[in-house]
């Protein structure tokens, strides 16, 4: 079971070509012409919770502008796109690859209703840096990457580069921190 977005990969069916399809979406809200992009391997179900004002759909600016303007079709238009991933190891990775791409060519986080810039627990500042006693710095791509690698929860991660005030995991002695992504170029340790 992955984390993001609860999706069971064993779950997930080839089509009649022995592909996995997964479908990127985007939301335009056509008063005020902003977006919302998206990734899914269940697109009726995401249309199905996109229908409910009471359902939460994917974070505070999304689900403040369909309380404000409501979900009808005069005020969105969904545009969807099947992605065909070959490999059934390659769908996450696909998904949030395409989902960012989505968003920075709408920018749709800094100007829309996206409240990251997409993937996996990726926060909108930028990668997640943990100094690690003993090994040094290490910068990952998202809270998922730095989970993988230090055998934690990606929500643990999460809380500790981008809400706890002390920025740090005491119990192993990490810190964790947020990072711009330009910063990352310079910083290459990996452990």
């Amino acid at each position: 079971m992955s984390k993001r977005g609860r999706i069971n990969l064993k779950k997930l069916k080839k089509n009649a070509d022995g592909l996995y399809e997964i479908t990127a979406y985007t939301l335009k809200n056509l008063i005020t012409m902003l977006y919302y992009c998206g990734v899914t391997s269940h697109p009726e179900n995401r249309k199905s919770v996109w229908k409910g004002l009471n359902n939460r759909y994917a974070g505070k600016k999304i689900n403040d502008a369909r309380k404000k303007y409501g979900v009808g079709e005069d005020v969105w238009k969904y545009e969807e796109t099947i992605v065909l991933v070959a490999d059934i190891n390659d769908v996450i990775a696909t998904m949030d690859d395409v989902e960012t791409a989505l968003i920075l060519k709408y920018d749709s986080y800094r100007n829309g209703y996206n409240s990251n810039l997409g993937g996996p627990g990726r926060g909108s500042k930028g990668h997640v840096s943990v100094s690690i006693p003993g090994v040094g710095t290490v910068v990952y791509n998202s809270c998922e990457d730095a989970a993988a690698a230090l055998c934690m929860s990606p929500g643990i991660v999460y809380y500790y580069a981008y809400t706890s005030k002390t920025h740090k995991k005491k119990a192993n002695g990490y810190v964790f921190n947020v990072v711009a992504p330009s910063w990352t170029t310079s910083i290459s340790t990996r452990p």
